[in-house]
């Protein structure tokens, strides 16, 4: 019997009815923020989740911690389902699975000092730490984000995005998680920057053997970090498989096109995907496309595409990659197809 992952997640649904403005009255339109997503992580696992903003990513962050109740849908952590948790397991899980938000400079309280946002979360989830510890298990876990001790007393605005991103890492890892959501943790700060926070996070993940959820729209640090990959559109799952797979051999039409859309260096051009411009915008929530939600966008849409929604499945029987598309591209169709003509 294949072991419990660490997080399985299964046909999660979130929608918002849209209100008109007139007080208890609604219009009957409804916002699809995610749609029926499925993925696991298991411990020491990294999961990217990449795709436009309005996707469902974040929306997907808030419903995996209950921040927000699902429509439907089933979120297992240990084999515990999370929805159905009393408030005293809630507050147990939430020690477990931690959140690094992706605005530094909102997320950390500018009255108090670094030690006092580090030490909150103990406030909280009481006898983790010995009161008479806090300050010195806070200055240790400074250095492991590589600040200094000496830094325990300032403020956060003394700090710039990154050293304030290292701060909230700190504090997100004080409770000892198994599972670390990273919701757009490096996109408000500059490049340079970024990959430092990247090394961070997986030092961090190495030290504790953690899980971690990566949301992001760049797909290039989502290579850099993860182990699995997760393309979202429309609140929907449109490829789910392993980062080399996605990257190296990608099945979706949308993930070729953001995947061409990655800058390569001039040795790469040659094996590169060739540039997919996608056509029109990016449909609404409150009226996504019958069928395929991609079918707008999509150089290969038939008829079927508007008739059926495609699955999340294998395509054959020794493929690991799930795909939501009635054509996927073929491993021979990659092999020639992809690489550019003269």
């Amino acid at each position: 019997m294949p072991e419990e992952p660490m997080l399985r997640v299964e046909n999660l649904v979130k929608h918002y009815s849209i209100n008109n403005g007139m007080r208890g009255r609604r219009h009957g339109a409804v916002l699809r923020a995610l749609d029926g997503v499925s993925f696991q992580v298991a411990a020491g696992e990294t999961l990217g989740l990449v795709g436009e903003s309005g996707c469902g990513k974040s929306t997907l962050a808030q419903t995996l911690l209950r921040l927000v109740e699902p429509t439907s849908g089933h979120v297992y952590y240990r084999g515990k389902d999370v929805y159905s948790m009393s408030r005293k397991e809630l507050k147990d899980f939430r020690k477990h699975a931690q959140v690094v938000f992706q605005d530094p400079f909102e997320s950390l309280n500018p009255r108090k000092t670094i030690g006092q946002i580090i030490a909150e979360p103990w406030t909280i989830h009481r006898g983790l730490v010995p009161r008479a510890q806090w300050r010195s298990r806070a200055a240790e876990l400074l250095e492991l984000v590589g600040l200094r001790r000496d830094h325990i007393d300032r403020h956060p605005g003394q700090f710039s995005g990154g050293q304030r991103q290292r701060i909230g890492i700190a504090r997100a890892v004080a409770v000892e998680p198994d599972l670390l959501i990273c919701d757009e943790p490096v996109s408000a700060l500059d490049v340079s920057v970024q990959a430092q926070i990247l090394n961070v996070i997986q030092d961090i993940q190495r030290e504790f053997g953690l899980g971690v959820i990566f949301i992001s729209h760049d797909l290039g640090v989502v290579r850099h970090i993860s182990d699995k990959i997760g393309v979202m559109y429309l609140g929907r799952m449109m490829e789910y498989g392993s980062e080399s797979d996605v990257f190296e051999r990608p099945r979706h039409p949308y993930t070729q096109a953001l995947i061409s859309a990655v800058p390569v260096s001039r040795s790469e051009r040659e094996t590169a995907l060739p540039r997919r411009i996608l056509a029109g915008d990016l449909p609404s929530p409150v009226n996504p496309p019958s069928g395929c939600r991609f079918r707008t966008r999509c150089w290969q849409a038939e008829a079927i595409c508007a008739e059926r929604e495609p699955a999340l499945e294998t395509h054959h029987a020794d493929e690991r990659t799930r795909v939501a598309c009635h054509f996927p591209a073929s491993s021979i169709a990659l092999s020639t197809d992809l690489i550019p003509g003269p």
